[in-house]
């Protein structure tokens, strides 16, 4: 239980960090092969282009998740706690509800590159694939953004 709670906090977030552990071994054997065997590897900057926009993409659910999204609060701070916290709620519904039209977006998106066929340009993977990734990562915005809507609604989190 411990175990799944820790995730529930830090799911994306490692995620992300063996993204850039990836993207750091790449770029640094890159650079080792370029300058030291005068022959780069075509493969690896398309790879750590990829790690970066689903890093990117990750990187939304995470700041649902923490609550760290970017917000002017000057006006909220001058209202009383309950008001603060309806606003807040607020604001994650409208987020939750953009991130469904991004989800239906990477649906759409998904089908016609798959209806194309485009490839990636070094390694010939089909388009699509990075698509799903994008949408997966719109899902679990959505899912987020339900469950920190719940945990402020029913203030369990800050019971723990």
């Amino acid at each position: 239980m411990v175990a799944l709670k820790w995730l529930d906090k830090n799911f994306e977030i490692c995620c992300m960090s063996v993204l850039l552990a990836i993207m750091t071994v790449l770029s640094f054997t890159n650079v080792v092969m370029r300058y030291c065997f005068n022959n780069a590897l075509s493969w690896s900057d398309e790879i750590c282009c990829y790690c970066l926009a689903i890093s990117a993409f990750l990187s939304l659910p995470a700041t649902i998740r923490n609550r760290s999204m970017i917000r002017v609060d000057t006006f909220t701070t001058m209202l009383s706690k309950p008001v603060q916290k309806i606003i807040t709620i607020v604001c994650t519904v409208i987020v939750g509800a953009f991130t469904v039209l991004l989800v239906k977006g990477g649906f759409d998106l998904i089908a016609v590159t798959a209806k194309t066929g485009q490839r990636s340009p070094a390694l010939q993977i089909p388009v699509a694939n990075f698509y799903w990734i994008m949408t997966i990562c719109f899902v679990l915005a959505v899912l987020r953004a339900v469950q920190v809507v719940f945990l402020d609604v029913t203030g369990k989190e800050k019971e723990q």
